[in-house]
């Protein structure tokens, strides 16, 4: 059964993501079209903010030889917003980058989504949906997807930060995120107040707050549960970790 290598409820590590862009479209998005229509429609009337842009679902997802393998599909935002509700049982799959912010002083540097965004209040590291821009060659660049996400939601350029050997992920159910720890020479207090600037400079609308954790129980309750997991084995693991490249990535 396609993904049933991939541990669940638990952090681990991992060299690689290769995923093949298959230009047809995702077969469950195909069985579901009308349904995905009608949850968009009344989306529009609830929140009328969201856009349905191209974002790219997966299915055939593989853990083998600590990489994950599979292939990705074309589809609307409206699609993934449908699966979120209905948790269907089918082969689809939500994968995703996120970048781990740690500063010098040893803080786990998070984000608060604002109010018109889809997932208003939570709290987690910088991450999104992967889409077209992700796409080079006919693969999916998750590794640049991170970086390009810290980019738009911090103003921080990752690619110069000193960035962990290997990757870290954590499966629940059928979302998959994929977590890269970047370590920073700045101080939380200074990493706050960069950010901050980016967010009231108004070049990300999508971020309501900074939220600096510096143990498994400061990200608050509206923490994604994924994310809670990573801050866990972040704090509770100190020694584990794959070393750290000097010189950054990118």
């Amino acid at each position: 059964m396609p993904g049933s290598s991939i541990p669940q409820n638990r952090v681990f590590g991992l060299d690689a993501v290769r995923l093949k862009v298959d230009p047809a479209e995702h077969p469950w998005r195909l069985a579901e079209q009308s349904a995905i229509a009608a949850h968009w429609a009344r989306e529009q009337v609830e929140r009328p903010f969201l856009f349905n842009g191209t974002i790219l679902l997966h299915r055939a997802l593989r853990f083998e030889k600590d990489t994950i393998s599979g292939i990705s599909h074309r589809a609307p935002y409206a699609a993934i917003l449908h699966w979120i509700r209905t948790q269907p049982e089918a082969d689809v799959w939500h994968l995703f980058g996120s970048a781990v912010m740690l500063s010098s002083d040893g803080a786990m540097m998070l984000i608060r989504m604002a109010a018109k965004t889809a997932n208003a209040g939570k709290v987690y590291a910088p991450a999104g949906s992967l889409d077209d821009s992700d796409i080079k060659d006919g693969l999916v660049d998750v590794e640049g997807s991170i970086l390009r996400e810290a980019m738009e939601e911090t103003g921080y350029d990752l690619s110069r930060a000193e960035p962990e050997r290997r990757l870290w992920a954590v499966r629940q159910g059928r979302r998959v995120a994929v977590f890269r720890r970047f370590r920073l020479d700045e101080p939380a207090s200074q990493l706050t107040a960069r950010i901050r600037d980016h967010i009231a400079s108004g070049a990300e609308d999508e971020i309501e707050d900074v939220v600096v954790v510096r143990r498994p129980g400061d990200a608050g309750p509206t923490v994604t549960p994924y994310m809670q997991a990573m801050i866990e084995f972040h704090f509770d693991t100190p020694d584990v970790d794959s070393g750290w490249q000097t010189g950054g990535i990118g």
